[in-house]
């Protein structure tokens, strides 16, 4: 039995606006300033809930959980983001000591993938801060097609430098 067929979902409205061309000659040597430019012109442009986040961990069995939270900041530390203390997130975090993190900006068609280290920055009988220190990022530009897209890809090196690969597909 089909639920959702894909003629169905084919056909439904793609909303998005038009932005600035994602200008790969002049990236930053921080994803952190890339990230900071791409969340404010999300606020710009409207976009809702612009902080709100995918938070991906794995359980002790190596099933991945996935769930929605907003970040709270971004700094030099992290993104940190706030979660009740007794979750499966936090039992997981505490565990493995990695995230990922997934930002989708749709109406610029612009995403951003994280992945880190996860350390907890407060914690509370009921709330726990966390922060996951990137240690690699991951930019996406859609294009109007939706069958190509420029990415960038930032991974941290061993002494902290951050590498930069370009991608077009």
């Amino acid at each position: 039995m089909v639920y959702l067929s894909q003629d169905y979902i084919g056909e439904l409205p793609k909303t998005h606006a038009s932005v600035s061309e994602f200008d790969l000659s002049s990236l930053p040597r921080d994803p952190n300033e890339l990230f900071t430019q791409w969340f404010e012109e999300a606020v710009a442009h409207g976009v809702g809930d612009p902080s709100a986040v995918t938070v991906a961990t794995v359980d002790e069995h190596g099933m991945p959980d996935a769930r929605m939270v907003d970040i709270i900041s971004l700094d030099e530390k992290g993104f940190h983001f706030g979660t009740s203390a007794k979750t499966a997130k936090v039992s997981q975090l505490e565990q493995v000591g990695a995230a990922a993190m997934c930002f989708w900006w749709q109406p610029l068609r612009r995403a951003v993938r994280v992945r880190g280290t996860a350390s907890r920055h407060f914690g509370g009988e009921r709330l726990n801060v966390w922060c996951v220190k990137p240690e690699h990022f991951e930019f996406t530009f859609l294009w109007d097609d939706r069958l190509h897209s420029d990415r960038v890809i930032y991974t941290l090196d061993e002494f902290d430098h951050w590498d930069r690969i370009r991608l077009q597909r």
